[in-house]
């Protein structure tokens, strides 16, 4: 409610001054407001203002009006505006118009003051339809003021939108870059203006490779722009890289001539993380690291098709702790768990850099040694390991000493795949630990173990 004193001094006021709601219900119209719409002051209050509006603008017009209530300060229409409303008998008027937000103890209030400014002659910086006067005029004056709509709603999505959006003429010259583009190259617009697209968006692709240039075909000439529909790491201007994945378009007039290219660009590398994450946990050990069962028979594929090229051997050892259980029972299961951590380690430093060591479940582990010559050599590594695990183990003030049966699996002859290697080292690891365990054995075709 507005209060008698108050309400005569908006009266006095030389312009028509409106007070509604956040909801945009009017709750109060000074009589000067009468005398600019056509309305008494008690026909408006209680309605909506977008009753004072072309009917054209009344459906985008509580969008506009959340906003400003929203954030005030962040609106433009807190400064002097021009555009257009509706007289009660239809004709449109040209108005500059000034919000002001109000805090209450009923909440938000928004103070409209408006001015008449038709006589002055001038066109509007935002929209409406002019009915009096030239009408062929008024007509364009319409076309213009869509177009700038258009454009305004265009420039407000583009600074809205997290996607970075950078944009070159003709000559591949940068000539605009929203505020996500600005922050995610590091380029302001007004330092990246004018520079070659090159300049600000360096790009490698995931091959490793620049991004290639596309020709985008205009009518006079050629430009290039960055690969469409790819993705790759972007370098910022301090150097620092960023996960992206980017495309490009080309941008033409009405004529359907290409006047420059678009290229939208997105911040990929949260995702790229937790892809990369759970692409890694897919394929290791949780409590080791080392490959798991499924890394590891596609690292046995890897060996064999190698082997096989280049005509030489590779084996597969499979390993199983001896007595791990009590150790495991004694001291309990954090114990057991460092136990199997530091032969993992103890096992990695045992073989070369072109080997695998994985863990395949419990207190198994498996080694795959490519590209070895003879089957005396994988003979010499299950020594080397056996020689290695003898030393004790410092885990948690406890010193442990634990061995391993290990059976040999030979390719090619104890298997063409990675499935029928494993199972057959597993079978000479178990004829190992039959003969009181640390030893190993070679998988025997006929079943016979020495």
């Amino acid at each position: 409610m507005i209060k008698a004193h108050a309400s005569e001094l908006l009266d006095a006021a030389p312009d028509a001054m409106i007070i509604a709601d956040s909801r945009g219900t009017i709750i109060y119209a000074n009589h000067h407001t009468a005398t600019l719409f056509g309305y008494r002051s008690e026909e408006l209050v209680g309605e909506r203002v977008e009753m004072l509006l072309p009917e054209r603008f009344r459906k985008d017009h509580p969008a506009l009006r959340a906003g400003y209530a929203q954030n005030p300060r962040l609106r433009p229409m807190g400064a002097n505006r021009r555009l257009y409303g509706r007289h009660r008998n239809g004709s449109e008027i040209l108005v500059e118009i000034r919000l002001s937000a109000l805090q209450t103890e009923d909440g938000l209030l928004v103070l409209s003051t408006i001015r008449d400014i038709t006589a002055r002659g001038d066109l509007p910086l935002k929209t409406g339809l002019v009915v009096r006067g030239d009408p062929a005029k008024t007509e364009r004056q319409a076309q213009k003021d869509d177009l700038f709509e258009a454009r305004e709603r265009a420039q407000g999505t583009l600074n809205s939108i997290g996607d970075a959006v950078v944009s070159i003429d003709l000559a591949g010259n940068v000539n605009y870059l929203n505020p996500s583009a600005e922050k995610m190259t590091g380029w302001s617009r007004t330092d990246a203006t004018g520079r070659p697209l090159q300049e600000v968006l360096t790009i490698t692709e995931d091959n490793g490779r620049k991004s290639a240039p596309v020709p985008l075909q205009s009518s006079n000439r050629t430009i290039n722009i960055g690969s469409a529909a790819a993705s790759g790491i972007l370098t910022r201007r301090d150097g620092s890289e960023v996960a992206i994945e980017h495309s490009s378009a080309p941008m033409k007039n009405d004529d359907g001539d290409v006047i420059g290219a678009v290229i939208v660009l997105r911040d990929v590398s949260v995702a790229r993380a937790i892809t990369e994450k759970l692409a890694y946990a897919a394929h290791h050990d949780a409590l080791t690291g080392l490959p798991n069962r499924l890394l590891l028979e596609s690292r046995v594929t890897q060996a064999i098709a190698l082997a096989t090229r280049h005509n030489c051997e590779a084996a597969v050892l499979f390993l199983d702790l001896d007595g791990f259980k009590l150790i495991n029972d004694t001291f309990g299961h954090a114990v057991g768990d460092q136990l199997l951590e530091s032969v993992a380690r103890l096992l990695q430093q045992c073989v070369r850099s072109t080997d695998t060591v994985g863990r395949f479940g419990g207190d198994e582990f498996v080694v795959l040694l490519s590209e070895i010559s003879r089957p005396s050599d994988a003979v010499l590594f299950a020594e080397k390991i056996l020689h290695a695990l003898s030393a004790p183990h410092s885990v948690a003030q406890h010193s442990l000493v634990v061995t391993a049966s290990i059976g040999i699996g030979l390719y090619p002859h104890d298997g063409n795949d990675p499935q029928t290697l494993l199972r057959n080292a597993d079978d000479a690891m178990f004829h190992a630990k039959r003969h009181g365990g640390n030893t190993y054995r070679l998988w025997s075709r006929s079943g016979k173990y020495a």
